[in-house]
């Protein structure tokens, strides 16, 4: 299926100044630093006090894009499948619309959920936006899960107002072990130029066929990365914007500490208990989970089966055929259609 240009859509751009600064610059030369963001279908904001909003109102889509420093724009056609609630789109530091700053102590996980962090209560304080729900694709979902795990350390929980308000977490194409994503995605080239090597004839049809495919690089693009007919020029756009160049690939997702002591106390509680308690930990802390990946994604069933033991209890997954890691293009409707059934499930759970 080949991707088609996005409707025209009603679009409301904000930004807001972070408020975290890096130790090796002295207080006066911190540089001035933003975040960048767009609503769109900002009409459906249900943006009144919370004793007079409208609990059918669909609450909005908020998307954290992944990387590093690919900008939002590749996400942006889900707004043309999802229309019925407000989808917010912003640029994580180092891309887009928002700040460069190039000292690499600015760049990592933990400082992007810190990020995060900062943009959801900008938008709770300018918007009104009383809850949300979370996508995170590929490295988003990473972000997205130390944003929530974050919130789960707080001292007092209601006081920090938000991780109760995210109503479901989508981890869309997202690893918990990036290395080990990285590694599948050389792994698989590897196989395929085997493959290729013992499937070639040396024919004039074969010469043609490959002439046409383009280089082994593209054909493998299309196999493992993007299965759609042409690369979508959304997504052609923000590589050819790729911010700043920052690795991820030493994180690794590990659960909660109070859950990670449970587990690891081998001494005082026996398995069953420590899974119990840390079932009943993840029930009580985090919203409901949807894993949601292609079937030839390089990011394969090895790199994501460590989310259902971090969320041991209210995780779904849902693996659509004929994708790979950008569903939103391969598949639009399909997608779309499991985003928008999941957030209004847990709209009406909750």
């Amino acid at each position: 299926m080949t991707s088609t240009h996005s409707q025209r859509i009603e679009c409301k751009f904000g930004t807001f100044p972070l408020q975290r600064t890096i130790t090796t610059s002295p207080k006066q030369n911190q540089p001035r630093l933003c975040i960048a963001y767009r609503i769109l279908h900002p009409s459906l904001l249900n943006n009144t006090a919370p004793e007079q909003a409208d609990s059918a109102q669909p609450a909005p889509l908020l998307v954290v894009h992944g990387g590093p420093s690919l900008p939002s724009e590749y996400l942006t056609p889900l707004a043309n499948h999802i229309n019925n609630r407000p989808i917010i789109f912003y640029d994580q530091l180092g891309c887009g619309w928002s700040s460069i700053p190039r000292q690499k102590e600015w760049y990592g996980v933990t400082e992007m959920s810190h990020d995060l962090e900062e943009l959801i209560q900008h938008l709770k304080e300018v918007w009104k936006i009383q809850s949300f729900h979370m996508l995170g694709h590929s490295l988003g979902g990473a972000i997205g899960y130390e944003y929530l795990k974050l919130q789960t350390t707080k001292n007092n929980l209601d006081e920090r107002r938000d991780v109760h308000r995210c109503l479901s977490f989508i981890l869309s194409n997202a690893s918990t072990n990036l290395a080990l994503s990285s590694s599948e995605q050389r792994r698989l080239f590897q196989e395929f130029q085997l493959q290729q090597l013992q499937t070639s004839m040396p024919s004039f049809n074969n010469q043609q066929l490959q002439k046409k495919r383009g280089s082994i690089e593209d054909v493998f693009f299309h196999a493992h990365i993007c299965r759609t007919m042409n690369k979508p020029a959304e997504l052609e756009l923000a590589l050819s914007r790729r911010g700043m160049e920052w690795s991820a690939n030493k994180y690794c997702a590990t659960p909660p500490p109070l859950v990670q002591n449970v587990l690891s106390d081998g001494a005082n509680t026996n398995a069953t208990t420590a899974k119990s308690v840390a079932s009943t930990y993840s029930m009580n802390r985090f919203p409901p989970v949807l894993l949601i990946r292609g079937q030839y994604d390089f990011v394969t069933e090895i790199c994501t089966r460590g989310w259902f033991e971090i969320f041991t209890d209210g995780i779904q997954e849902v693996v659509l055929d004929d994708c790979a890691h950008y569903p939103h293009f391969e598949q639009p409707e399909s997608y779309s259609y499991q985003i928008e059934k999941f957030c209004a499930n847990a709209e009406s759970a909750s």
